[in-house]
Order: C-alpha cells, then structure tokens, then sequence
C-alpha cells in the first residue's frame, strides 16, 4: 500500500503545482492564495478527522510530537513561499526536476533520526529515479529572444526554487515524527492549520488585503469563479497528496517513500501532454519515464 500512497503523493502535489502555474498567477496574491489553499487543505483534512472519529487525547501527546509538528510547520511554510515564486516566473518543467535531488539528500536525516538505513539496491533505484528525472526536464539550447528571456527567468526561479528544495529535503523526516507520535490524519490537519496561520500572519503584517481585495474586485465574476475553483482544486490536490505521503510513511522508510514521489516529473509530462497539449520531445521523455519507472522497481521489489 506504501507505494500506492506514494504514486497518489506524487500525482497529486504535481497537479496542485499545475493548478497554481497555470491557473493562480494572479500578480501579489501568493500569500493570500497560499492561505487560501492551506487554509482549504487544513479544513478538508479536518473533515476526514471528524470522518474517521479519531480521537487524539492532546495532554497525551509527546514531546517529540510537538517538535516535529512546529519543525514540519515552519519548514513547509519558507518551502511553500520559495516554491510559489518560483512557479510565478520558471516553467514547472524546468523546475521539477531539481526537486528529484532531494531524493538523494533525504537518505540522511530519516538515519540520525529513525536509524533508517536504504539498501544498496534501494540507492541506485534512487539514483535511477534522479537521472530520469534529470532527463526529463533537460532542455536544449534556444536561440530565440523569447526562448532566452524564458531561459533567464528559469534561472532565477531555480534560484527560488532551491530552497523550497532544501527544506523538502528535511520536512518528510520532521513530519514523520508528527506522524508516528499521532497519527497520518492529525499530524496532517494540525501542519496544515499552522501553515494557513503563518501566511494569514504575513498578510495582516505585509498589508496585502487591501492589495487582493482590489486585485479581486477587477476580476470579472467568470475570472472569480475560476480563481475560486482553481483554489479548490489545488486544496484537494493538496491535501490527497499530503495525507497519501503521510500514510506512506507509516509503512516505509522516508528515503523509499520520497524516491518514489520523486517521479512528479512523469506525472507532470502526462498532464502537460493530455491537459496542456505540450508535445514536444515526447521520445525523450518517454525515455526518462521508463527510468524513473526502473527505478522504482529497485525500490520496491530488489530492496
């Protein structure tokens, strides 16, 4: 069941990135959008909690509970704030793939943490995952002005985007603390209510209401409805993603079970080739997938 946690972890954080590049590049709303879709994500997981009846005696959570739980918060609030501006000026082809590295960085802190140790099989299996990945998103030289311009905003989202990447190399460790001192679903709701909250913080602080209000209120109403929906869907995206993740990590290792989300690159190609008739380099890519698809198989079946 781990990796069908994994693949949905997978499909649906690439599908929230999509939504947000695609349909949410409203200028000056990412904190405001940010604290829409968490705030969103946080809800519908607290309906699953209500749903589910767990209960959760609070007085008798641990001490390693809270720390990962704040660890996890805090974490996932800078990676989410880099990643969104990085998404607003880099094509996510681009960037999607740097996030697979953190396939290899994130063998190390789960070792200190839950002496969780991946097999030599299970590294090259990550190694696989990272090199298809890699490919995927390798592009070729462009010579046109537009295509250089696009070049150097990659360039300068990547720079963004490395630290979302960095702190997603440490959040799956934290989070897993919150996980096995609770439970998938709490740890999920609770990180995700702390999140909404931090960014709700920045607005007030930043001053942006007034900024959103009148960049809503220029919106058409069919422009609105498709905000509005574009923010429920990322919502769902977000939270399907971050509780099959979570679940995940109560049946295996931190390293497998990130190797494995690491093949967004493939769910991002079948998106952008069936929703966004992105055709291009289709060989190359298919290449990549089975890779990433050999590399999963390390993971999985040879560890």
């Amino acid at each position: 069941m781990w990796i069908v946690y994994s693949l949905l972890g997978a499909f649906f954080q690439a599908s929230e990135m999509a939504i947000k590049k695609k349909a949410l590049k409203t200028k000056g709303t990412n904190n405001i959008i940010a604290f829409l879709i968490l705030l969103s994500a946080g809800i519908i997981m607290g309906m699953f909690l209500l749903f589910q009846n767990e209960n959760i005696p609070i007085n008798d959570l641990s001490f390693k509970f809270w720390i990962g739980l704040f660890s996890s918060a805090l974490i996932n609030v800078i990676a989410t704030y880099f990643l969104y501006k990085a998404l607003d000026i880099s094509e996510l082809s681009y960037l999607m793939p740097f996030m697979t590295l953190t396939s290899l960085a994130v063998i190390f802190p789960p070792m200190f943490l839950f002496r969780e140790y991946p097999s030599f099989s299970g590294v090259m299996g990550i190694l696989l995952v990272v090199l298809g990945a890699l490919i995927m998103g390798h592009k070729k030289l462009e010579k046109t002005e537009t295509e250089i311009l696009q070049n150097k905003q990659n360039r300068k989202g990547l720079i963004f985007f490395l630290f979302t990447a960095v702190c997603y190399t440490v959040s799956p460790s934290v989070t897993k603390l919150a996980v096995i001192e609770s439970s998938p679903l709490f740890a999920s709701f609770t990180i995700y209510i702390l999140m909404s909250l931090a960014f709700g913080i920045a607005i007030l602080i930043s001053n942006e209401t007034k900024t959103v209000k009148n960049i809503l209120q220029n919106l058409k109403y069919n422009e609105k409805r498709h905000f509005f929906m574009a923010i429920f869907f990322a919502s769902l995206s977000t939270a399907i993603s971050n509780l099959s993740i979570n679940y995940a990590f109560t049946f295996q290792d931190v390293a497998y079970v990130m190797a494995i989300k690491r093949v967004m690159p493939f769910f991002a190609f079948l998106i952008g080739y069936f929703y966004f008739k992105e055709k291009t380099e289709v060989k190359r890519k298919i290449f990549a997938t089975i890779l990433m698809v050999l590399g999963a198989v390390m993971i999985t079946i040879l560890q």
